[in-house]
């Protein structure tokens, strides 16, 4: 197993290809064609313009679960290289491209993905303790892909990838002529409550030069960065160079850090785009001539909660010594039967949102016959009461 500095790849996917999501942009320097993702469902009103999804390392073998820190960089590296990367080729049409010197974000490895015009197409990450592999598709990644890769994405992630999650996506919808949106038509609808969304009104940010405009481009931005949720609305063609563009983007990012990112937004990403803000479905209505039915991420509450692992290690330091006492007088049965809750519900710090068992209801998943790993809704969730669970399911 060797570890190579560089992976050269097949002539057959070089680029640029012939594609047709390319805008002209026209600079002091002359005319530019910049790549946009393009829309993959009827609707038409949404691309997707980056997404990051992650798999257990089972997938590529059972024996890299296992593999001791000693053989981890070379074995999981050897494995990125033969046996991912045909599977990147399939999904997006290119494949790896340089290997980092270091990893980043909590990954010991990184391989970046095949570069265009100098630039690469995203990253896959490895050597994660929770023995997951990472893979970050760009936006200009998303735009050269071969077209389809949603759905092709979408079949392994639900049949071939373990373990595996949307950890972020982006969704983007392109004005190209300015003829529906603008950075002042957002601003208005901020104003107008356009991107209320419960609790408080959102974090507004103005970015570039608003008072006095000099063609180099605007941005609203709604939300907060770190936050599951945040929105950019921004005047494209300018920042690309062309100071006369109308070209204007809207972009919504979801993260898996507070919320439960569905699967088939890769198939159909225009609803949860319309059903990011209010605002969007101002939008839709626009363009479609009535409103659209809107999808909406689901939040998963964390607040409060502790994991499985946590709860027993605090028992035991508290009653841990009580309990090796008993053992010495009455039977395991009778002493989990003396010290357990005559109420049959779960523990408040390890409540999981109701939601989350209703979601799973109405795909028909039973908690009975599956594992923890294998639910990407509870996986926040460290602690199912099945009693619990089916009263909910039953109130559907």
């Amino acid at each position: 197993m060797g570890v190579t500095d560089e992976y050269q790849t097949s002539d057959m996917y070089k680029f640029p290809r012939n594609l047709d999501n390319v805008q002209l942009i026209k600079t002091e320097k002359g005319t530019f064609p910049i790549l946009h993702s393009v829309p993959c469902d009827e609707l038409k009103i949404a691309s997707i313009d980056w997404v990051t999804f992650s798999f257990g390392v089972e997938t590529l073998g059972t024996q890299y679960l296992h593999i001791s820190s000693e053989y981890e960089e070379d074995g999981l590296t050897w494995a990125i290289e033969h046996l991912l990367e045909p599977w990147l080729y399939e999904i997006f049409g290119f494949g790896l491209g340089k290997r980092r010197k270091n990893g980043m974000i909590h990954h010991k490895f990184a391989y970046e993905l095949q570069e265009h015009d100098g630039s690469s197409l995203g990253m896959v990450l490895y050597g994660h303790n929770s023995k997951k592999i990472t893979v970050q598709i760009n936006g200009t990644g998303c735009a050269l892909a071969v077209r389809g890769w949603e759905k092709t994405l979408y079949q392994y992630i639900l049949n071939d990838f373990q373990r595996a999650e949307l950890r972020r996506i982006d969704l983007a919808h392109d004005d190209l002529q300015g003829d529906y949106l603008s950075v002042d038509l957002a601003d208005e609808w901020d104003s107008n409550g356009g991107f209320y969304c419960g609790g408080k009104m959102p974090n507004i940010e103005h970015k570039g030069s608003w008072k006095r405009i000099n063609g180099r481009g605007r941005t609203l931005n709604i939300g907060h960065r770190e936050s599951g949720k945040y929105c950019r609305i921004y005047e494209k063609g300018k920042k690309e160079g062309d100071a006369l563009s109308l070209w204007t983007r809207a972009e919504v990012e979801f993260k898996a850090t507070d919320r439960y990112i569905p699967l088939d937004i890769l198939l159909c990403p225009s609803p949860y785009f319309v059903g990011a803000y209010p605002c969007f479905q101002w939008l839709a209505k626009t363009l479609k001539g009535q409103f659209i039915n809107a999808e909406k991420t689901e939040i998963i509450k964390k607040q409060g909660e502790i994991n499985l692992e946590k709860s027993i290690e605090i028992t035991k330091h508290q009653f841990g010594k009580y309990i090796r006492f008993y053992r010495k007088i009455f039977s395991d049965e009778q002493i989990v039967e003396m010290l357990s809750s005559e109420k049959d519900e779960v523990p408040s710090r390890l409540k999981f949102a109701m939601t989350s068992a209703i979601m799973l209801a109405k795909q028909n998943i039973s908690l009975a016959t599956q594992k923890i790993d294998d639910l990407p809704l509870f996986q926040h969730v460290t602690a199912i009461n099945q009693s619990i669970y089916e009263r909910s399911i039953s109130k559907c």
